[in-house]
This record gives C-alpha cells, structure tokens and sequence, in this order.
C-alpha cells in the first residue's frame, strides 16, 4: 500500500482483522512499537495518509472468510491479495474471475531445516480471465481450505483438524521484494508498461526472478466459462455466509 500511495492511488479498501502484534514490526511498514495492540488496517490507514493527506481510506476490520466482507471487494478497480492462508486465497481466488476484478496475488516462505535456512522464495501472480487461476496451478491445499473455512464451533469439533495454522516466518525485505514486484505487474497492465509477466517466482538463494505460465485447465471450476468465470451473483464464493 505504501508503493501506492506513493505511486497517486486515492482510493483504498484496507481488510484484514488481525491486530498488531510485536512479532509484525520486523516486516509492518509504518508500525511502531506504540501500535502494538491497534488494527493493522487503522495502522496501514494512518501511514498511506502521512504520504498523501488528501488518500480516502476505508478500514474493515472483518475476516475475508465471510462472504460478506469479500463482496466488498466487488466494486473495486483492482485487488492485492496479502493473506497467509489457503481459505482466504480461495475467496480471493475465485471472486476475481466469478466478479472480473483483476487481482494479483503474493505470497513468500522460508523454509527451516536442521536449525537453518534451506529455501527462500516469492511469487507473484495475477488473476484475471485469460489468465490461469491458483487452483490450475495446484497452488490450493483443499484440506486447508476447507479447515480454514470452518468456523470456530466447526473446528473445535471436526476430528480432523489437528493442531492450529502458524504463520510462516518472513522478514520485510522479502514481502517488500515481493511487494514491488506486484506494484510493478500492476503498472505494467494499467498504464502500458512494456511488460507481459502475470507470474514471477522469485529464489532468494540464487538472487533470481524468472516469469512462468501455468497452462489454464479448460474445465476448471473457477476460471473457466464452465466454471465460476463472470457468474457473479448467480454463485456462492466458497466463503463462510454467515
């Protein structure tokens, strides 16, 4: 967000429920130690109008796995996809293509072994019809997705779920990286920036950034004219509808 507000953007919907905790402020851009405890989108809020006093700025503090926060992404121009789970990027996912609003989505990991690092990398990805989505690429754990949409009763009795989600470790110069590849893809398909990648991995080991195509699956039920692909309203997205 701070890219773009730099970059002009006066208009942003912020979503995100979670608060700020001490554990963020290696990677929160804008954040200080006072504002452990305030919401993330109030924080982020704060920040993009220190660059730009005149920025309108709605904060939603709700969870992007409820079917009514998601849908107030449909009236949006773009989207930027930041969520660490497989149930939101599902909503994400899917609501791109079912609604056409373009979104590019990101996502870093570093990989532990033996007490050090083995892999770090990034992707950037954009999803839009023409474009193959996260399910073509297998990039959805269908497991996940479904134990992330469960509600707190759900899983609290589904003998299934074992354990609790743990955030992957990151640090702000990969989800920056990362970051500043999306703006980039973003500018290069709104303003004619002479730059065809919709999907970059990025492989912190080698210093490396390379484009790939995923080849979009003909019958697939969220890009394709067989599946999601412009049914708007007519669908449910795979979120929680209460």
């Amino acid at each position: 967000m701070e890219q773009l507000a730099h970059l002009g953007i006066g208009n942003f919907l912020l979503i995100d429920p979670d608060v700020v905790e001490t554990t963020n402020l290696n990677r929160l851009v804008g954040a200080s130690p006072t504002d452990v405890g305030k919401r993330k989108v109030d924080v982020a809020a704060a920040h993009a109008r220190r660059i730009s006093p005149e920025v309108s700025v709605e904060a939603n503090a709700g969870s992007i796995l409820l079917a009514s926060v998601a849908e107030q992404l449909v009236d949006t121009d773009f989207v930027f996809g930041c969520t660490d789970s497989h149930g939101s990027r599902a909503v994400l996912n899917q609501l791109a293509y079912q609604y056409l609003v373009p979104l590019i989505d990101m996502g870093v990991i570093i990989v532990t072994a033996a007490g050090s690092v083995s892999h770090i990398a990034g992707r950037t990805q954009m999803l839009a019809p023409g474009l193959s989505c996260l399910l073509c690429g297998n990039l959805l754990n269908p497991e996940a997705v479904r134990v992330d949409l469960l509600t707190e009763f759900e899983r609290n009795a589904d003998p299934y779920v074992v354990g609790t989600h743990e955030p992957a470790p990151a640090v702000i110069s990969l989800n920056s990286t990362v970051a500043s590849m999306a703006v980039t893809m973003f500018l290069s398909a709104v303003t004619g920036i002479p730059s065809s990648a919709r999907l970059l991995n990025y492989n912190a080991m080698t210093g490396s950034c390379r484009p790939a195509a995923v080849e979009r699956h003909p019958t697939c039920i969220v890009c394709s004219s067989r599946g999601a692909l412009a049914r708007g309203p007519e669908w449910n997205l795979p979120a929680r509808q209460s």
